[in-house]
């Protein structure tokens, strides 16, 4: 017999949906570091080089660096969100480049933290990743209930705010984002479509280009 209420399970659930919805938006902010809008040039490329496995840090990359970003509020974000699923992590800052100089916010997770290691964290956000994407692009056909469609789309809309925190504003205006792998653009088409985003995809050379109504993707 089971002796949990039926509203201590319900509670449960939506934390555990709450908590999946955090570690998708973290592996999204991870993935989306190569992500540049109006057609620019992203100048932190650290997670679009280790986007098909997390597990494995890149080689440019010292041990315990998890990802790189050229705006603080996005590497902000993925110490909040890494924290609130037991992982430790902090941004260090450094100014990088030679004429031109600019700002680079480089999240380290910390090896003496629950995840054990940085590759620790990231099986943490692969696992995230791969949960997160069959929620929301595997099998379209079948029937969701409302719980679902609900989760689906709290999902979506963590994708969308991953990937504007890390590109930012379009100094242009330019609807422009570039994406450098699939799996990512393909994740942020049917999270437009959820959100009734007007959305398209070409393949350009060294990405995707995604583009979309200004008005929609800061909604």
């Amino acid at each position: 017999m089971n002796i949990v209420s039926t509203g201590e399970r319900s509670s449960n659930g939506e934390r555990y949906r709450a908590s999946t919805v955090a570690a998708f938006e973290a592996a999204v902010l991870v993935r989306c570091t190569g992500v540049c809008g109006g057609g620019g040039r992203a100048r932190a490329l650290g997670g679009a080089r280790v986007r098909a496995a997390f597990a494995h840090a890149p080689s440019n990359l010292q041990p315990g660096v998890l990802a790189e970003f050229n705006r603080s509020v996005a590497a902000d974000r993925l110490v909040e969100l890494l924290g609130a699923a037991g992982h430790s992590a902090s941004v260090h800052r450094y100014t990088a480049g030679t004429r031109h100089r600019y700002e680079i916010f480089r999240v380290l997770t910390d090896t003496g933290s629950n995840s054990g290691t940085g590759s620790g964290t990231g099986a943490f956000l692969d696992r995230a990743w791969q949960q997160g994407y069959t929620d929301l692009c595997g099998a379209p056909e079948l029937p969701r209930s409302a719980r679902q469609i609900r989760h689906a789309r709290q999902l979506a809309e963590s994708a969308w705010r991953g990937v504007l925190l890390v590109s930012g504003p379009s100094r242009s205006g330019s609807p422009g984002l570039r994406v450098a792998d699939l799996e990512t653009a393909t994740v942020l088409i049917r999270a437009g479509r959820m959100l009734s985003m007007p959305v398209r995809m070409s393949t350009r050379p060294g990405g995707q280009l995604l583009l979309v109504m200004p008005q929609a993707a800061a909604a």
